[in-house]
C-alpha cells in the first residue's frame, strides 16, 4: 500500500552533499530516455479581497527518471504579493501543504505521498533550491574560489551559504541586503553557523569586491548587481525565475529581474537550470535580454549539459560565469522524494494509506466489453 509520510521525519538523514550528488545524478538524466521533465508550471489566480491584493499561486513540478525508479509529480500553493520592488507573502497559512505524488515507474504502483518540502537540514529553506544552486560548482567555480559575496539575506541566502561551506573550504564572505539590521544580523548567524567571519557591508558593490563566488539570493523585482562591479574569474550564482504570470495578473509591469544587462554581456557564458523553462515562463533575466539583442542563446547552455560533459564549463581562471538557477524541475524534486520515500520506509514512519482498487476500464484495457 501506499505510505504517506511527512518529510521533516526524515529529511534530516539526508547530509547535504548527498542532496547535492542526488540533484546532479537527476539533472543528468533531463533530455535522455532514462529521464522525463517538464517545466515548472505556475497558474497564478489574482485575488483582491480584505487582508490585501494577492496571487493564489499554484505551482506544478512533474517529472521522473528511470535511475530512481519513480515518476510524479509535486504540488505546492503559495500566496504571493508584490509591493513595491519586493515580492511578499500574505499571512501565513498553516494548511498550505505541499505534496509530491511518487509513483514506481515500472509497475505503475502509487508508492507514496509526501506531505511538505524536503528542508535544508542545517539551514532554514528547502533543501532542493541550495542543492540545485551548488551543482557543478567544481566545473564552474575556480578551483582556489575561496572568498563570497552574497547579495540578499533570507532563507536562500542563509542555506545556500552554509551548503556552500559544506561543500568547499570558504575563508571569508562579505553580505549586502538594504535593511542594516537584516545584514548585520544575517552576518552575525552566518558567523556563528559557520565559523567563517562574514562582514556587512553598507554598499552592494562592497559585496562583488575582492571576492570569487557571488551568490544572488534575494527576494527583488529588478537588479542588484551591476556587470561594472564584476573582477575577473568571477562565478555568480542567482535564483530569482520569473514568470510571465506575474505580468498578466497585473503585478507587475515587466518580468523579475536579480541581474542587469550589464552582467549578461560581460558574462564569457551563462549556464541556465533549463533553457526550456526561461522560454515557458518568458523570464526575466534569460529570456527577454535575448529577444532584446542583449544576448543570444548561443551564450547560454543548460547545466544538464555541463554535468554531463557534453559542454565545457570553465576553461581559463578569468572567465566570469553567471548560473540562473531559475526554477525548480520535477525530475530533481521527485529524485528527493523518492529518497525520502525509502528513509520513511526504512525508520518506520508515515503511515499506510487504504486506497481500495476499483475496475478502470481505461487502464485495465477492458474497453471491448463496454462496446461489444
Amino acid at each position: 500500500m501506499a505510505l504517506f509520510f511527512h518529510s521533516q521525519d526524515v529529511d534530516e538523514l539526508v547530509p547535504f552533499p548527498e542532496a547535492v550528488s542526488i540533484t546532479e545524478a537527476a539533472l543528468k538524466k533531463i533530455g535522455t530516455p532514462e529521464g522525463v521533465n517538464a517545466p515548472r508550471k505556475r497558474l497564478n489566480l489574482h485575488r483582491n479581497v480584505g487582508e490585501a491584493p494577492f496571487d493564489t499561486v499554484l505551482n506544478i513540478y512533474a517529472g521522473g527518471a528511470a535511475s530512481y525508479g519513480a515518476v510524479g509529480a509535486q504540488v505546492a500553493l503559495h500566496r504571493k504579493a508584490i509591493v513595491g520592488d519586493q515580492q511578499r507573502r500574505p499571512p501565513y497559512n498553516a494548511d498550505q501543504t505541499e505534496l509530491a505524488v511518487i509513483y514506481d515507474a515500472d509497475s505503475g504502483t502509487l508508492l507514496g505521498i509526501m506531505a511538505h518540502r524536503p528542508k535544508h537540514a542545517a539551514g532554514v529553506a528547502d533543501l532542493r533550491t541550495p542543492a540545485t544552486s551548488l551543482v557543478g560548482l567544481d566545473r564552474l567555480a575556480r578551483a582556489d574560489a575561496r572568498r563570497v559575496g552574497i547579495y540578499g539575506s533570507g532563507n536562500q541566502a542563509y542555506s545556500t551559504f552554509v551548503g556552500l561551506t559544506e561543500l568547499r573550504q570558504i575563508d571569508s564572505a562579505k553580505v549586502f541586503s538594504p535593511t542594516k539590521a537584516h545584514r548585520e544580523a544575517f552576518a552575525k548567524k552566518m558567523t556563528e553557523i559557520t565559523g567563517v567571519p562574514v562582514e556587512p557591508v553598507e554598499e552592494g558593490p562592497r559585496a562583488a569586491q575582492d571576492v570569487d563566488i557571488i551568490l544572488c539570493m534575494t527576494n527583488t523585482n529588478v537588479p542588484v548587481i551591476d556587470g561594472a562591479w564584476l573582477e575577473p574569474g568571477q562565478y555568480i550564482i542567482s535564483v530569482i525565475g520569473s514568470n510571465i504570470e506575474l505580468v498578466k495578473s497585473g503585478n507587475l509591469d515587466k518580468p523579475r529581474r536579480e541581474i542587469d544587462d550589464g552582467t549578461l554581456r560581460r558574462c564569457d557564458f551563462i549556464v541556465a537550470l533549463s533553457r526550456e523553462q526561461a522560454v515557458d515562463s518568458q523570464q526575466g533575466d534569460i529570456y527577454w535580454p535575448v529577444q532584446d539583442g542583449v544576448i543570444t542563446w548561443d551564450k547560454v547552455v543548460d547545466i544538464a549539459d555541463i554535468l554531463t560533459g557534453k559542454a565545457e564549463g570553465r576553461t581559463n581562471d578569468d572567465q566570469i560565469i553567471l548560473y540562473k538557477n531559475q526554477g525548480g524541475q520535477g525530475i530533481v524534486d521527485l529524485a528527493l522524494a523518492k529518497k525520502l520515500y525509502e528513509l520513511a520506509r526504512d525508520h518506520g514512519k508515515g503511515f499506510e494509506l487504504d486506497i481500495r482498487p476499483r475496475e478502470n476500464w481505461w487502464v485495465q484495457g477492458g474497453r471491448e466489453d463496454y462496446w461489444t
